[in-house]
């Protein structure tokens, strides 16, 4: 199925802007962060890389390297787990699946978190150590060290759970790697560049935790602290802290315990722990020269399976002044009302003095106190935010200025603190996500080597608005690629209406064609069709032609079968995009 060479460019010095010497022979793939959304999309994602093969090998058995962040965590600890223990990725499906599906998560977290015979071992009573033991009760109770043993090699050579840590403001890895530690470092693999825990104490980590660390992300958990919320009996080495370092290589002071939380606060889609662990590849020593590509770089395809938006909602400022009833009261009015409420106050309890009946002395007296209390409480908030203030020792400077504020009605005084509040969070939570996402990307797509080698497999590639922007732009492209067809929109509309959330509702689990199996059937379809728009926009572009026509014929041969293979389930996936996951779903229950 070679196709004709595409879109036309002028020949130049392209540095290392080469194809792949052997295209699809070593692959890394990250694994984005983004709730169960991500969970799900992923899933699918490996599923689907298993089916297809390159010379012989599945295109998930030639992963190298693996990094993952955040709910991306939950598929990748689980996948590793399920190879140590001689399993498969339909294990895995099978287990990841059934998590997701059957443990009410919060429920159990929150009932977990309720009981007192649950905190007497010492660790912080706190969400997210509950959340951590419900992982390891329900989804994952090995440690570290079956990743760190030997015994039991898979294919995975990098594999790195990204998290981020409140001490140095720096990501914090979880790393296995086949490189040896070099001579002057001996624990530079879990930590950072300032932190470095020893392999030794490293090993005895539950997984668990370390998938709570990944996926513990702002606002909806505090910080899970290390080594503190990390020991449990038995964990010898994790409970001594002599043997944790107290100071960076550069001499900085090491505080513990250290907060973790979540890996997407740094980098949410895993690509710096992808690009150091292609950068330790080229080291390795020669007996593992065979577990790596000797190109520009040591991996010939990068995957980066995110679903994240490009781009967000715009902030729109609060432009409505009214509150309720109060919309146009200012402090002034509530001394007014105060004075009223306080005048009413004294007559009720004088009239209930002078009546006769017994109902109607306690009513009264009732009414009087409560308008009594009510102008109390009126008149002390009529001081304005001047007079609160000035208790907490506020300068005089800065007193007579807050003195406008008082002037205010209440509904100005509410677009200002909305619209102050509403810009805060969202910068927190998704311009400052957004930043940090570009600037990752910008790592790889400015180095010209990684540029021939970068798939980005986005849960949102096949949204309507999409697939119109990409037939003006990439009309050369297989009409069966320009147009999806409208089931294959809708499922994909679909997926992406999933909030980021670590639980589904009744009504999203039921059916079939469930939000689960939905997001699942998104990352098999979403990642065949990306496999496929990279050989035509990449391999068998004009741009590289003269890479291409150096490929020998056995080469070539492979990238039409697999291109091929390819095109045959798209076109299936048009007819049903749940075709696949229906079929991992009957061998799930067989």
């Amino acid at each position: 199925m070679e196709s004709q060479f595409k879109v036309s460019k002028n020949s130049k010095e392209r540095g290392n802007n080469h194809l792949p010497k052997s295209p699809f022979a070593n692959i890394a793939i990250s694994l984005s962060g983004g709730g169960y959304r991500a969970t799900s999309f992923h899933l699918g994602t490996l599923a689907y890389l298993s089916s297809k093969t390159w010379l012989g090998v599945s295109l998930l058995e030639r992963t190298r390297i693996l990094s993952t962040v955040s709910a991306g965590t939950f598929v990748g600890v689980k996948y590793v787990t399920t190879l140590k223990k001689g399993g498969t990725i339909k294990d895995c499906y099978k287990s990841v699946y059934s998590f997701m599906s059957e443990c009410d998560l919060v429920t159990e977290a929150l009932e977990y978190l309720s009981k007192d015979e649950n905190w007497l071992e010492g660790k912080q009573r706190s969400l997210i150590n509950s959340f951590a033991a419900i992982y390891f009760e329900k989804f994952e109770s090995e440690t570290f060290n079956l990743i760190w043993d030997d015994q039991h090699p898979i294919h995975l050579k990098e594999i790195c759970f990204s998290a981020t840590e409140f001490n140095f403001a720096l990501p914090f890895y979880f790393t296995k790697t086949e490189k040896p530690s070099s001579t002057h470092i001996h624990h530079e693999y879990i930590g950072n560049k300032k932190i470095h825990i020893p392999i030794d104490v490293a090993k005895e980590i539950r997984l668990s935790d370390i998938i709570a660390a990944s996926s513990c992300f702002p606002f909806g958990f505090e910080p899970i602290n290390f080594p503190d919320d990390f020991a449990y009996a038995g964990a010898e080495k994790l409970m001594d802290n002599r043997l944790l370092p107290r100071h960076a290589h550069e001499g900085d002071q090491i505080h513990y315990p250290i907060g973790l939380m979540d890996g997407s606060i740094d980098d949410n889609q895993g690509i710096d722990a992808v690009v150091l662990a292609e950068e330790r590849m080229k080291q390795y020593s020669p007996e593992l020269n065979i577990l790596r590509s000797h190109d520009h770089k040591a991996v010939d395809l990068y995957i980066v399976s995110d679903v994240s938006p490009p781009s967000m909602e715009s902030f729109i400022r609060s432009t409505n002044n009214k509150i309720p009833y109060i919309s146009n009261w200012n402090f002034g009015s509530l001394q007014n009302f105060g004075l009223c409420s306080a005048i009413i106050g004294v007559f009720a309890i004088l009239f209930a003095s002078y009546t006769n009946t017994k109902a109607s002395i306690i009513a009264l007296s009732i009414f009087g106190t409560v308008s009594l209390m009510l102008a109390l409480v009126l008149l002390i908030f009529s001081k304005g935010i001047t007079g609160l203030t000035k208790r907490f020792g506020v300068s005089e400077y800065e007193l007579n200025r807050i003195l406008h504020f008082d002037s205010l009605k209440f509904g100005i005084l509410y677009n200002l603190f909305v619209n102050r509040s509403k810009s805060g969070m969202k910068l927190v939570s998704e311009v400052f996500i957004k930043q940090m996402k570009w600037f990752s990307l910008e790592r790889i797509y400015s180095d010209s080597a990684w540029k021939p080698r970068v798939l980005m497999n986005a849960a949102r590639k096949l949204i309507d608005h999409e697939v119109i922007k990409r037939r003006k732009k990439h009309h050369y492209l297989h009409n069966e690629l320009l147009e999806p067809g409208e089931k294959i929109i809708l499922v994909t509309s679909k997926a992406n209406t999933k909030h980021t959330t670590l639980w589904f509702t009744d009504d999203e689990l039921a059916g079939e064609d469930n939000m689960l199996n939905t997001l699942i059937a998104c990352g098999q379809f979403t990642t065949c069709f990306n496999l496929l728009e990279y050989i035509e926009r990449t391999v068998k572009n004009e741009y590289y032609q003269s890479d291409y026509l150096k490929y020998d014929d056995a080469t070539k041969k492979a990238i039409d079968e697999l291109q091929t293979s390819l095109m045959a389930d798209w076109i299936k996936f048009k007819e049903d995009p749940y075709w696949m996951v229906n079929e991992w779903n009957a061998k799930k229950l067989s």
